[in-house]
């Protein structure tokens, strides 16, 4: 495909030079503000013109990406930015000029330096927390304050919301604290208040260089807020934008081997990585903070410290079998320069994981296999590496060595990736048939099948999800559910994303450009004809999660692509003898029954309900207080619900059947150097948490555990051959 620019945008480009305080619109920027335009309105699959935009909510949408919480600009100033620009934003586009963002950019800053002045100016009188009042939990769904003087009154909340947060240990919007040892709330005396100005003073400081953009940041805010009128997920990717999006669909990347967090302006080294550069080098420790990093064996050392954190990794990640030199301040005391090799990082802990459930059943035990899948990741570039749809194969014969007798995959917090490997995956349990169906905005339609008749596993099948099952891993449930080959548990649906999107990289146009354009091309169906889009998969059993009151779904998105449904490319499944594990709807219905009756009895269930309403009531909050008595007692009842919760889940965990790890053959190679642990510690650290979740948080899984109790009740009726139905009773060791 190539770009097609008209002569007379190519002349009105090269005449545009748009200089905005320090910020110019390069001859590059101007050829990617053209070609992402040009690439949107040609391939996007709504067919949208730039004449149908909405050029006031561009320029609304980039006044709110800059400023999310609305705390700076004042509706006044974003009206005044829709007069001046929205009758004319589209032909600054057409010629790559930046000028609008640039010089909205420049005004969004200088309000941030007066507004950090005033900040730090209002710290240095007393806060009166005795007052009662209310600040908005999302400021996000808010309008700006009308006028300047609302604007202070507001910032005078704020503050006030800040010290509280402070003063109790709490996040901003006081919904999540991790308890102290005795349960005990702070004594709030001179000194912690004097600490705690402090802190926010600190705070307020960095806001300055956190929004301290560069031009290529503006351009991709900009140019994202003209994207996003598509739709949520077309996107473009400054060079470093691209390079992380392809670290996680490669779950690989180039660097030292260090997780690092920002911390009051400083680059400080949380975990490092097994069997990485920092790690073989025995230098540094959790805690060292990196200040200045130097390139090669001689390049100049540049300060860091204050650099947002995101520019700081840029500058110590790098090709491969380079050498980076960082500046070491250790916790210990002292400093040292650390030379390191760059070398690629295989993020084991983020691969395909298995485990063994050995559950009690009658007399004797019945073993059952659990393949968590985070994310439909990819090989990398030069062929390196393993796919998901390889990984798990593996995992698939060695738990069918351990003689299992039904498969559980977990897919509730993956969150997609590659389209090929959710057709891959599909195809390792069942024979041959359709996974997909892809329809792009001239109605064309392809048929995604798997052709290869090789089946991994013909046993019963379970999918558990989420809400947060998205995109590829939708693809797979949505293709089992359809061929009938497994049961999904979870959730009442899932995401709902049902868009295939394609990244353009600019390089094709010119070869002088780094970044790319992510387009939503095409819409995806399962075999039904169904559109997954805002519907998502429906499950056959729900078994809820706490993300089910959240707003986590493609439907809580701005501007998401409306349900719509094709001709089915599969009318009736295919059921042949290679299946041992056929279902009905009486089947279906009589697990259910059997998982309601457990539900409604199990103890651990009042715990996830309790769990879930925690979590709704805190989700439906509009305001949270600001008033010191009233905060502390609303923490001091959290406090005390985080605590009974962790002492139930501990409880049941004492009663955990037995289950054993069941690790790729490249975890194991990794373990062989860095110990045998070193793959759980890992996934443990990176596991996404659930709001009420510390990071002690007992290890006791209510909606796994119940798509485990499912698989037996299924194994069961395989093992007595009754196949429209199933006994209600739980397993006896499950019931304690």
């Amino acid at each position: 495909m190539r770009l097609s620019l008209t002569p007379l945008l190519v002349l009105l480009a090269a005449l545009v030079s748009a200089q905005t305080g320090s910020f110019t619109t390069t001859q590059s920027m101007q050829n990617e503000t053209r070609a992402t335009a040009a690439l949107l309105e040609k391939l996007h699959i709504s067919k949208k013109e730039m004449s149908s935009i909405d050029m006031n909510s561009v320029v609304k949408t980039y006044c709110e990406n800059l400023d999310g919480a609305k705390m700076y600009f004042t509706a006044e100033e974003v009206d005044e930015f829709v007069t001046r620009y929205g009758k004319t934003l589209d032909l600054y586009l057409q010629r790559g000029n930046l000028t609008p963002a640039f010089e909205i950019y420049t005004l969004f800053k200088k309000k941030v330096d007066q507004r950090t002045v005033s900040n730090l100016a209002a710290l240095d009188r007393p806060i009166d927390l005795t007052q009662p009042g209310t600040f908005p939990v999302e400021r996000k769904k808010a309008n700006w304050p009308e006028n300047a003087e609302a604007a202070d009154a507001l910032w005078g909340r704020r503050l006030r919301l800040d010290m509280l947060s402070e003063l109790l240990g709490e996040d901003r919007t006081g919904a999540k604290a991790k308890a102290p040892k005795d349960h005990s709330l702070p004594e709030i005396t001179p000194t912690k208040t004097a600490e705690a100005v402090e802190r926010l003073k600190k705070r307020y400081s960095k806001s300055r260089s956190y929004l301290n953009y560069d031009q290529h940041e503006v351009e991709e805010i900009f140019l994202n807020s003209y994207a996003s009128q598509y739709d949520p997920h077309s996107t473009f990717f400054s060079q470093q934008s691209l390079e992380e999006f392809e670290i996680a669909m490669r779950n690989s990347l180039v660097g030292i081997g260090a997780t690092l967090s920002d911390e009051d302006g400083l680059c400080v080294v949380k975990d490092i990585l097994p069997g990485g550069p920092l790690d073989l080098s025995g230098q540094v420790k959790s805690g060292d903070k990196i200040i200045a990093v130097g390139q090669g064996e001689k390049g100049e050392m540049e300060d860091i410290v204050g650099m947002r954190l995101s520019k700081a990794i840029g500058r110590i990640r790098g090709k491969q079998n380079t050498t980076v030199r960082l500046l070491v301040d250790m916790a210990a005391g002292g400093r040292k320069v650390v030379a390191l090799k760059r070398d690629q990082i295989k993020l084991v802990s983020q691969m395909a994981s298995a485990k063994a459930f050995e559950v009690p059943n009658g007399n004797g035990t019945i073993m059952l296999g659990v393949i968590d899948l985070p994310a439909f990741y990819g090989k990398n570039p030069d062929g390196s590496g393993s796919s998901p749809s390889a990984d798990i194969e593996q995992l698939i014969g060695k738990l069918k060595k351990l003689g299992i007798k039904a498969l559980i995959m977990d897919l509730r917090k993956n969150g997609g990736g590659l389209l090929t490997e959710a057709v891959d995956i599909s195809g390792l349990f069942i024979p041959k048939g359709s996974v997909l169906q892809v329809r792009d905005s001239q109605g064309r339609s392809e048929d995604y099948r798997d052709e290869d008749e090789k089946v991994a596993w013909d046993g019963p099948l379970i999918v558990l999800t989420s809400k947060l099952s998205a995109s590829a891993s939708e693809i797979f449930a949505g293709a089992m559910h359809d061929h009938r080959r497994a049961i999904i548990v979870g959730d009442v649906t899932t995401h709902g994303k049902g868009s295939v999107q394609n990244i353009i990289e600019l390089s094709r146009f010119d070869r002088n450009l780094k970044s790319a354009v992510k387009v939503t091309i095409q819409k995806w169906y399962a075999p039904s004809g169904s559109s997954i889009q805002l519907k998502g998969v429906p499950a056959d059993i729900v078994v809820p999660s706490v993300y089910s009151v959240m707003p986590v779904a493609e439907a809580d998105l701005d501007r998401p692509l409306p349900w719509d449904s094709v001709t089915p490319t599969m009318t009736k499944p295919d059921e042949g003898d290679w299946l041992k594990a056929k279902l009905t709807d009486g089947l279906i219905a009589s697990l259910a029954a059997g998982s309601a009756r457990r539900q409604s009895e199990l103890p651990e269930f009042l715990t996830l309900n309790r769990t879930i309403d925690w979590t709704k009531n805190r989700q439906g909050r509009k305001d949270v207080s600001l008033s010191l008595e009233q905060r502390r007692t609303e923490r001091k009842d959290d406090l005390e619900f985080r605590d009974q919760i962790r002492r139930e889940l501990s409880d049941y965990a004492k009663k955990e059947y037995k289950i054993s790890d069941v690790k790729l053959n490249a975890a194991l190679e990794q373990e062989k150097k860095d110990g045998p642990d070193s793959i759980n510690k890992s996934k443990k650290a990176n596991r996404m948490r659930d709001p009420l979740e510390d990071e002690d948080w007992p290890e006791y899984d209510i909606q796994l555990h119940e798509a485990v109790r499912i698989a037996t009740d299924w194994s069961n009726v395989l093992a007595s051959g009754q196949a429209g139905g199933v006994a209600t009773k739980a397993p006896a060791a499950v019931a304690k």
